[in-house]
């Protein structure tokens, strides 16, 4: 493993505390049934790049899935932002504008509330985080 994995593998874990590694063990285990033997079809076991790649998949299937979730649920707010030219509350657009962003783990998209400033004549949407 290049020294670059090692310092990426000990920021990943710094973030996760004891408590939230111990919930997500059950969840690994799980994904290893669904990836199921180490043993390919004809017999021949998998080489460790095979194995690689196959977590890798899962690894950047389900870290899209969480962000998808987590961006979807971090932009919803009751108070109409203020327009970003002169700092008057913006009318909520009728419409969601969709958004698809194409991040290093896969595609997350989600709905993303529309404002309008009538002084401006213009729409904006305000930062999700």
């Amino acid at each position: 493993m290049d020294s670059g994995k090692v310092g990426m593998t000990r920021r990943l874990e710094m973030k996760l505390s004891s408590e939230q590694r111990r919930r997500v063990e059950p969840i690994v285990g799980e994904l290893q049934e669904i990836l199921g033997s180490n043993v390919r079809n004809d017999g021949r076991a998998k080489t460790f790049d095979e194995l690689e790649d196959e977590c890798a998949e899962v690894g950047d299937w389900l870290t899209s899935q969480v962000l998808q979730q987590r961006v979807a649920q971090g932009g919803t707010t009751t108070e109409s932002p203020c327009c970003p030219e002169c700092q008057r509350p913006g009318e909520r657009l009728p419409d969601d504008e969709v958004r698809i962003l194409q991040t290093s783990r896969g595609e997350a998209a989600w709905s993303e509330a529309g404002w309008f400033c009538r002084r401006c004549r213009r729409s904006f949407f305000p930062s999700i985080g």
